[in-house]
C-alpha cells in the first residue's frame, strides 16, 4: 500500500550515497506553501497599466513621411521636420486596431534675455500697433454733430401740429 505525502519518520541508514535524495522533509515544504497561499488570499491582485514607450527622435523630410511612418503598438515616436519648423508626435495604442494619434507642434525660437515684463506674442503686438486712435479734432466734430441732432429733436417735439381729431371736436 502506497502512502503519498506520508512521513513516517523513517531515516535512511548512514553511508548510503543517495541519503539526501530520499530523505523527505514534508513539514518544511508544507509550511511555506500554506503561508504563500494565505498571503496570496489576503492580497488583492495588482494590475499594472502598460506604459507607452518613447521611441526617441527621427528626422523626416515632411509631415506626410511622419504620418506614414510605421509605429509598433504601445510606442510613441517624435519626428523633427528637416524642411520646416515643426515637430510631430505619433503615438500608437496597445491594440493593433487603435488608430494612431498624430500631433503637430510648431517650433518657435525664444530669446533668453531677462525681461521684467511678460513676453508679448507677435500677433498681439501687431494688433496693438494697428490701432488708430481718435484725435481731439475728431472728438470735437462728433460732439458738434451730437449737439445739432439734439437741437433738431427738440424742435420736432416742440412744434407738434394739431391733429384732425381736435379740429373736428371744435367744429361741433
Amino acid at each position: 500500500m502506497a502512502y503519498n505525502n506520508y512521513y513516517s519518520g523513517y531515516q535512511p541508514m548512514m553511508g548510503y550515497p543517495y541519503q539526501q535524495q530520499f530523505q523527505p522533509n514534508y513539514q518544511q515544504q508544507a509550511y511555506p506553501q500554506t503561508q504563500m497561499q494565505m498571503t496570496a488570499q489576503n492580497q488583492q491582485p495588482q494590475i499594472q497599466q502598460p506604459q507607452i514607450q518613447n521611441g526617441g527622435f527621427i528626422q523626416v523630410h515632411d509631415e506626410n513621411e511622419a504620418r506614414n511612418y510605421p509605429i509598433a503598438p504601445g510606442n510613441s515616436v517624435t519626428f523633427k521636420d528637416e524642411n520646416a519648423p515643426y515637430v510631430y508626435t505619433k503615438t500608437m495604442g496597445f491594440s493593433q486596431l487603435d488608430r494612431p494619434i498624430f500631433e503637430k507642434y510648431r517650433l518657435v525660437k525664444e530669446d533668453d534675455m531677462p525681461t521684467q515684463n511678460p513676453p508679448v506674442s507677435a500677433e498681439i503686438a501687431q494688433q496693438t500697433n494697428n490701432i488708430d486712435y481718435a484725435l481731439k479734432t475728431d472728438l470735437t466734430a462728433l460732439q458738434a454733430e451730437i449737439e445739432t441732432l439734439k437741437q433738431r429733436i427738440e424742435e420736432l417735439t416742440a412744434k407738434k401740429p394739431a391733429t384732425k381729431v381736435k379740429k373736428e371736436e371744435t367744429d361741433q
